[in-house]
């Protein structure tokens, strides 16, 4: 498979607690450029996010987005260079659902 530039994921739902955004390909490399969270609510929620080897509780040395309120209304954009190999997996924790979280960059399949 060629090397695609693509939406990852997204637009996907980040539910109340705990959730896996993406979870990677065996034998795939991704590379990360962008990741949006939006906030279409009435409310601010608090969230964090972070990679993963596998699904499981969501460490601060896990993370690439530390805790942070994002206001109603509101986004959060990062642009920077994330790798993620075979299986890895996004996760976010969130106080409440309502987020919206996209993510593009290259699937190298």
């Amino acid at each position: 498979m060629a090397d695609t530039l693509k939406r990852i994921v997204g637009p996907a739902n980040v539910g109340s607690g705990t959730t896996t955004l993406f979870t990677g390909t065996a034998a795939h490399v991704y590379t990360i450029k962008g990741m949006t969270l939006v906030n279409p609510t009435g409310a601010a929620i608090v969230v964090k996010m972070g990679v993963q080897a596998t699904a499981g509780t969501l460490n601060d040395a896990d993370l690439i987005l530390p805790s942070c309120t994002i206001d109603p209304g509101g986004m959060a954009e990062w642009d920077g260079l994330l790798v993620l190999t075979g299986t890895e997996v996004i996760r976010a924790n969130a106080s409440a659902s309502g987020l919206t979280f996209t993510a593009s960059g290259l699937d190298q399949g």
